[in-house]
């Protein structure tokens, strides 16, 4: 029972650390890396790499990858911002979501056609995400000008 105890008790602490990881900030973007990466200076000057959570923006070496880049840019560059931390990725990125002044920056960047709606194994999560970028679709927005766009997911797999 004692070593039963010692391990629930060790259990418990190793949740409680584990959900501290996770948490929001506040920052300012020093660097933005594509349509949908940036890095962030936290107030107490760590620099944390951002992947916009719900969003997938076009490749660096794909069309519009550099427009989704500087758009970006545009709106939060040097700026400081909240991000609402989710989780970490596979690369150890936080995968959050951006506000400037309560703005929400993924969506701006879906919703001005900058950005595709995140797909895992073809299915979107965040269906606001979904309804933004079939409006910025119907209106010809930033890369849906293009009619024939190549969705990230399928550049970066013929691309291997």
């Amino acid at each position: 029972m004692y070593f039963f105890r010692k391990f629930l008790l060790s259990f418990v602490l190793s949740l409680i650390v584990i959900s501290q990881v996770q948490a929001d900030f506040n920052g300012k973007v020093v660097k933005v890396i594509d349509g949908d990466t940036v890095d962030i200076l936290t107030l107490k000057k760590q620099k944390i790499r951002v992947r916009l959570l719900d969003i997938d923006a076009p490749e660096s070496r794909q069309a519009y990858g550099n427009a989704s880049r500087k758009y970006l840019a545009s709106l939060i560059a040097g700026k400081n911002v909240f991000v609402q931390e989710s989780n970490k990725d596979i690369y150890q990125r936080t995968l959050g979501t951006i506000y400037l002044a309560k703005i929400n920056i993924n969506a701006k960047m879906v919703e001005n056609g900058f950005a595709w709606a995140y797909r895992y194994k073809g299915v979107v999560k965040n269906k606001d995400m979904l309804k933004l970028e079939s409006k910025a679709k119907q209106n010809k927005k930033g890369l849906w000008k293009d009619k024939h766009t190549i969705a990230p997911w399928e550049f970066r797999y013929r691309n291997k």
